[in-house]
C-alpha cells in the first residue's frame, strides 16, 4: 500500500493523465498507475454537470417568472376597471409604507395612514376582482383570459402607463394629504366646518386665554386608538346634526375629554404650583354713577389651594350630568358625605375646577363689569351698569343698548342653541355658581364628624371688600382708577 501511494504522488507530479477511473479506484488498486490530475478533470466534470443543471433551472424559473409577470398583467390590465384598482392598490401602498413608521405631532396624519389609506387600498383590492370578473365575460371564462396575448410592445405601453399613473397619484395623494392635515388641524375646521353647531364654544375659545392652543391638542389624543375613538364619536354626531337630533345646549366634554395629565400637563407641571398672587376685582354698583367698588384678594393659589388638591388622591361622585351637585369626596381615604352617594366615581383633575377655561362664558353683571374696566361702556352715562343688565337679562330692548352692550349679548346668548345665561356654569370661584362649595360647604363630614371647611381663608386673605378708594391699594403701590 505504502509503494502505490508513492507511485500514485509520483505519476501525480509528471502529470500523467489517466481517463476512466474513479478517485475511489486510485486509492484503493495497489497495482494502479495513475495521476491525480485525473482526480481533477473528474470533479471538473461533476462541477461542469451541476453549473449545467444549474444554468438550466436558472433559465427554467426565469421562463417562469416570467409567465407569471406575463399572466399577472394580462389579469390586471385585461379590463379598466382592474387597472384602476391596481394604480389604487400600488399608490396607497407606496405612500402607507412611507408614511406608517414615521412619528408625526399632527394627530390628523394618523386619520390619513391609519384610517384613510387602507379604506382605498381595500378600494383598491374590491376593483382587481371586479375587473377580472368584467373581462373574463368578455373572453368566455377566467381560464380563456390568460389565453390572451398581452405581449410585446403592447403590454410595454400598458405597463408604463400603470407606472406612470402610480408616481403621479403617489404625487397627488402626497400634497392632497399634507395640505388637507394641515387644514383639519385649523382652528377654523374644528369650529365652523366641521363642527357648525359648535360656533359658541369656538367663539369663546377666541377669547379665552387657550386662544392659541389647537384644538386637537386638547380634544383628539394620539394613536390610532384615539383617532377611531373620537371620529366615531363625530359621525354620531354628524348624524344627529343630520337628523336635528342633537341636545341643546350642546352638552359639555368633561366626561368624553382626555385627562389632564395628557393635555394640561403639556404646559402647566403639577411640580410647579404657580406662586400666590393679589387679585383685583371691581365691580360697579347699579346706581345713577356706576359707582365702581374695589376688592382686593390675596390668592393663596401654590401655597393652600394647588398644594390641597394637586397630586392628592381624590374622589368624588356628582348627582347631576353637569357635576354641580356632588354629594360624595373621597380624600386621600377618608370620604366625606353630605348625601347618600349617587353617580358614577370620578377622579378629580385640573378640569373639574377650571372646566371652562377655553370656553368661558359670561353671566350679566360681571360681563357688564368687564366691559366697564375696559373701557368699552361709558361709565359716565347715567345708570350704565343697570341699564346693561337689564337689557342683557331681557327687560330692556338690546337693540338699542351701546355697541358693547350688544356684543356681550351676542357672545352669550344663542337662541337657537337654547344657549343663555348660565348654561355653562364655571367651577372656578364661587360668585356666579356653586364653584368651590360643591364640596366646600361644611356640610360634607366624614365618620369622624369632620368636614371640608369653607373658612375663606383656607384659599384667600381678604385684603378689601367692596371699597371704593382701598387703602391697599396704595400701599401696594398700585394707582387706583378714577
Amino acid at each position: 500500500m505504502k509503494a502505490a501511494r508513492s507511485a500514485f504522488v509520483s505519476e501525480a507530479k509528471a502529470g500523467n493523465p489517466i481517463s476512466g477511473r474513479t478517485p475511489a479506484s486510485l486509492l484503493l488498486d495497489p497495482s494502479a498507475s495513475t495521476s491525480v490530475v485525473s482526480v481533477y478533470k473528474s470533479v471538473n466534470d461533476f462541477v461542469a454537470q451541476f453549473d449545467n443543471r444549474l444554468g438550466k433551472c436558472r433559465i427554467l424559473a426565469t421562463k417562469r417568472m416570467k409567465n407569471v409577470l406575463q399572466s399577472f398583467l394580462i389579469y390586471m390590465l385585461c379590463d379598466w376597471v382592474a387597472t384602476v384598482g391596481t394604480v389604487i392598490v400600488t399608490t396607497t401602498a407606496v405612500v402607507f409604507v412611507t408614511l406608517a413608521f414615521q412619528t408625526f405631532s399632527n394627530p390628523y396624519h394618523g386619520i390619513l395612514v391609519f384610517l384613510i389609506l387602507p379604506g382605498l387600498f381595500l378600494v383598491g383590492l374590491l376593483l382587481i376582482p371586479i375587473g377580472i370578473w368584467r373581462c373574463s365575460k368578455r373572453a368566455g371564462g377566467i381560464s380563456a383570459i390568460a389565453q390572451s396575448s398581452v405581449a410585446g410592445s403592447r403590454a410595454m405601453r400598458l405597463l408604463g402607463l400603470v407606472a406612470f399613473l402610480t408616481v403621479v397619484n403617489v404625487a397627488i395623494i402626497s400634497a392632497a394629504s399634507y395640505h388637507g392635515v394641515s387644514y383639519m388641524d385649523s382652528n377654523a375646521f374644528c369650529g365652523t366646518v366641521c363642527h357648525s353647531v359648535m360656533s359658541p364654544q369656538y367663539n369663546a375659545y377666541q377669547e379665552s386665554s387657550h386662544s392659541r392652543v389647537h384644538c386637537v391638542s386638547c380634544h383628539i389624543g394620539s394613536g390610532a386608538e384615539s383617532f377611531v375613538q373620537y371620529k366615531l364619536a363625530g359621525v354620531r354626531q354628524l348624524i344627529s346634526l343630520t337628523l336635528n337630533t342633537y341636545h341643546r345646549p350642546i352638552p359639555p366634554a368633561l366626561d368624553t375629554l382626555r385627562p389632564a395629565s395628557e393635555t394640561c400637563e403639556h404646559c402647566h407641571s403639577p411640580a410647579k404650583l404657580g406662586e400666590d398672587r393679589v387679585r383685583i376685582l371691581r365691580r360697579y354698583d347699579e346706581d345713577e354713577k356706576s359707582t365702581e367698588k374695589v376688592t382686593v384678594l390675596l390668592m393663596r393659589t401654590a401655597s393652600r389651594i394647588h398644594k390641597a388638591h394637586v397630586g392628592q388622591k381624590i374622589e368624588f361622585s356628582a348627582a347631576d350630568a353637569g357635576k354641580q351637585e356632588i354629594p360624595w369626596v373621597s380624600s386621600n381615604g377618608i370620604e366625606y358625605k353630605a348625601a347618600d352617594a349617587s353617580g358614577q366615581r370620578r377622579q378629580m383633575d385640573c378640569m373639574d375646577c377650571h372646566n371652562r377655561s377655553g370656553h368661558d362664558f359670561d353671566m350679566p353683571a360681571p360681563a357688564i363689569d368687564r366691559v366697564i374696566e375696559a373701557g368699552e361702556l361709558d361709565r359716565t352715562t347715567p345708570f350704565a351698569k343697570r341699564d346693561g343688565v337689564l337689557a342683557l337679562t331681557g327687560k330692556k330692548a338690546v337693540d338699542q343698548s351701546p355697541e358693547a352692550v350688544r356684543r356681550v349679548h351676542a357672545r352669550n346668548i344663542y337662541p337657537r342653541l337654547e344657549l343663555t345665561w348660565g348654561s355653562y356654569p364655571s367651577n372656578i370661584g364661587h360668585d356666579q355658581s356653586p364653584g368651590c362649595f360643591r364640596c366646600h360647604d361644611d356640610n360634607h363630614k366624614s365618620s369622624e364628624g369632620k368636614t371640608i371647611t369653607q373658612d375663606c381663608a383656607s384659599c384667600h386673605e381678604l385684603l378689601a371688600v367692596a371699597e371704593e378708594n382701598p387703602e391697599i391699594l396704595k400701599q401696594l403701590g398700585i394707582v387706583n382708577k378714577p
